[in-house]
């Protein structure tokens, strides 16, 4: 019944506009019974019809064709994709290689003995307390392993670690004055009675936890005794030591006594390398290490090979770096070399007689690690570097042939498929810790905010990533979130301002409250804390795109479900509302089939309109950041990757320009096609 009353006023209206139109054009008047005869079109017809007559509506509908072919179809067509990276062969100055004086060990395993990790990281440490001090070798105490390790100079820049056995060679042995025991705080003298005064002398030395004291001009050793609550308390005088088997002497019984007193726990002796370990009531016992077997060897020396590109196992470096104090050759695999170490030359030399690699500290290598320079190369280096040193400057240039390389960064070669070498100017500079060549080459890199060109006619992005093909990549999702948005909050809306609608009462006051405290959350702080809690979870582009429409679509449904409230509450009083009851029709069915029709051309012009504002959103939330993250590519993102100074903006303005420009020509069609059909829909709002 609304229909036929609805299609009764549409043909009203449409007589009395033809009447007026005829009027207004000078033509001959239009009697009524003249219109009567005209051919009456049906609503759809007649909306279509006035639609078409707005020319901002036609236009805003041609934008909106245009953008949905670029967006859906042109990436079809287009032969890059939006995360397809380009790079590009560029002529620059490079670093082409790096020079230093190495200073750090680096610790080559030999021989798995036992040793304990810990201990092996401190073979550097007890290196440089060795070099401080000018010993020769050091014991020292693995408590993880149990076990004694004697590190060893070999000779300039080469150092062991190794494993003996401890042969005792003693025992030495001092005074016992007596036992003082903590719980009494007395000393039980084995002697002589050394008075009180000598007992406090005791107690205060143990409380400080020292390991002798002085009293009356004499020195008093402290040693632990057989429990903690019992220290042995021994003058440090004349001690005696007992042989275990051939004497070494009084020269070496004096050392021990130095030793014992100066808290020394190894010493050396004749070449040899002998511990000290207290034993029990006032005695030491002294042992010689022996049978040492080097389970680890530590140097600053590097290898360089002959021909560039060959690469030496530890296997082959440890035995030439043991080799070179120690007779000079070693074998391996089958092979016999020969280590050459003099002031003039630090070389190893097959069984030839040929050079095959040379020994320094001064390493030079490509910027990128690989050893892949000549010897003459690095040589020249070094007495580059050695002249700045000498001059105190901090840059020096040189000429030298390099292989030359093709726009494509490949060397060039020659009718042997050799390297052609063209001569070029290096610059070695000064960096403080380590010395920098800079050569000018052929580089393969990112092809980074490259202007417009004919392969890529809006230049690449900062990620080297083709901005056209972006951007269609952009614009699928800006409009995909725009209508699924809408779609979310139309639904939504539909169902709470329908039931308010119809209902009315405490429903329509519960539901109304709820569109209040929805009218009141700040959206876009939320969205913000939103965004930082998905930056947090680290969730995937696609499945964070879901969250975000999600979320806009549920924070926005209130102005729709007030809208179909309104529109609702006016329709269901009308006569065909009060049929549909007398004829027993179900609640759904008279407000989804009914009431809702009714109000679809409000909703249309609402839908169409808010699409832009939440293009206009999405694009906010991606500029700031918060919304769809890289690789996937919106229109605020693309603005985004250049917005991050005032320099960027200006510089690449062939990035965000034409971003900008599609989002303005998309928010404004969709206005204008919002404001066609709400002129169509509803002509006395246009008069």
């Amino acid at each position: 019944m609304q229909k036929r009353n609805f299609n009764e006023a549409l043909k009203q209206r449409e007589l009395r506009e033809r009447e007026e139109n005829a009027r207004r054009a000078g033509e001959n008047e239009m009697t009524l019974d003249d219109a009567a005869r005209v051919k009456v079109l049906s609503p759809g017809m007649l909306v279509f019809k006035r639609f078409i007559r707005n020319k901002l509506a036609i236009l805003g509908s041609a934008i909106l064709i245009v953008m949905f072919l670029f967006a859906f179809l042109g990436p079809y067509f287009y032969r890059y994709g939006q995360t397809e990276v380009f790079n590009k062969y560029k002529l620059l100055n490079v670093n082409y290689a790096n020079a230093e004086e190495r200073s750090e060990h680096t610790v080559y395993p030999v021989e798995e003995l036992g040793i304990s990790t810990n201990t092996k990281n401190m073979l550097n440490s007890i290196i440089l307390d060795m070099e401080e001090s000018g010993a020769m070798q050091q014991l020292y105490r693995d408590e993880e392993a149990n076990m004694d390790v004697v590190v060893q100079k070999q000779g300039e820049n080469v150092y062991t670690m190794s494993v003996g056995d401890a042969k005792e060679v003693g025992t030495y042995s001092l005074e016992n004055i007596g036992k003082f025991n903590t719980k009494f705080g007395k000393v039980a003298f084995v002697g002589e009675n050394l008075g009180n005064a000598f007992n406090d002398a005791v107690k205060t030395a143990i409380n400080a936890k020292a390991k002798q004291f002085d009293f009356n001009g004499g020195t008093y050793l402290v040693q632990p005794g057989a429990n903690d609550k019992e220290y042995i308390i021994l003058g440090a005088g004349a001690g005696a030591m007992q042989y275990k088997g051939a004497g070494m002497g009084d020269a070496f019984a004096a050392l021990v006594g130095e030793n014992v007193l100066n808290e020394v726990d190894s010493f050396e002796y004749e070449g040899g390398l002998y511990t000290i370990t207290a034993a029990k009531d006032g005695a030491y016992t002294v042992a010689g290490v022996e049978n040492l077997k080097t389970a680890f060897v530590s140097s600053t020396y590097v290898f360089d090979a002959v021909t560039p590109g060959t690469e030496f196992s530890n296997e082959f470096k440890t035995s030439a770096l043991l080799a070179i104090y120690d007779g000079g050759e070693f074998t391996f695999d089958g092979k016999t070399y020969t280590v050459v170490n003099s002031e003039e030359e630090q070389s190893v030399y097959d069984e030839n007689g040929e050079q095959y690699a040379a020994i320094s500290t001064f390493v030079v290598r490509r910027y990128n690690g690989e050893d892949s320079l000549d010897l003459a190369f690095k040589a020249k280096v070094r007495e580059v570097v050695t002249e700045m040193e000498a001059q105190n400057l901090s840059s020096s240039t040189f000429t030298y042939s390099i292989p030359q390389l093709d726009e494509e960064g490949m060397p060039v070669l020659d009718e042997n498929d050799e390297a052609v070498l063209v001569e070029s100017e290096l610059t070695v500079n000064d960096k403080v810790t380590t010395f920098v060549v800079v050569c000018e080459q052929y580089t393969y890199m990112l092809n980074r905010f490259d202007g417009p060109t004919e392969e890529h006619p809006f230049g690449t992005d900062g990620d080297g990533m083709d901005i056209l093909a972006r951007m269609m990549a952009g614009g699928r999702v800006s409009l995909l979130v725009g209508f699924v948005v809408v779609i979310l909050e139309i639904i939504l809306g539909v169902i709470m301002g329908g039931l308010a609608g119809y209902f009315g009462g405490w429903v329509d006051n519960l539901i109304m409250r709820m569109v209040d405290i929805f009218y009141c959350i700040p959206s876009m702080p939320i969205l913000i804390i939103l965004g930082a809690m998905l930056d947090a979870l680290r969730l995937e582009p696609y499945v964070r795109l879901m969250y975000l429409m999600a979320v806009l679509g549920f924070l926005g449904w209130a102005s729709i479900a007030r809208l179909v409230r309104g529109q609702i509450l006016s329709l269901r009083e009308q006569d065909f509302m009060v049929a549909t009851e007398a004829t027993g029709l179900p609640v759904g069915r008279r407000i989804f089939r009914h009431l809702i029709p009714n109000v679809m051309p409000q909703l249309i012009v609402t839908a169409t309109m808010g699409l832009g504002s939440v293009i206009l959103t999405e694009s906010t939330l991606s500029f700031l950041g918060l919304g769809v993250k890289h690789p996937m590519a919106t229109w605020g993102t693309m603005i985004n990757s250049v917005a991050t100074s005032a320099q960027a903006m200006t510089e690449y303005t062939y990035i965000w320009i034409p971003v900008g420009c599609l989002i303005c020509l998309t928010v404004i069609a969709f206005n204008f096609v919002g404001d066609g059909l709400r002129d169509a829909f509803d002509p006395k709002m246009k008069r």
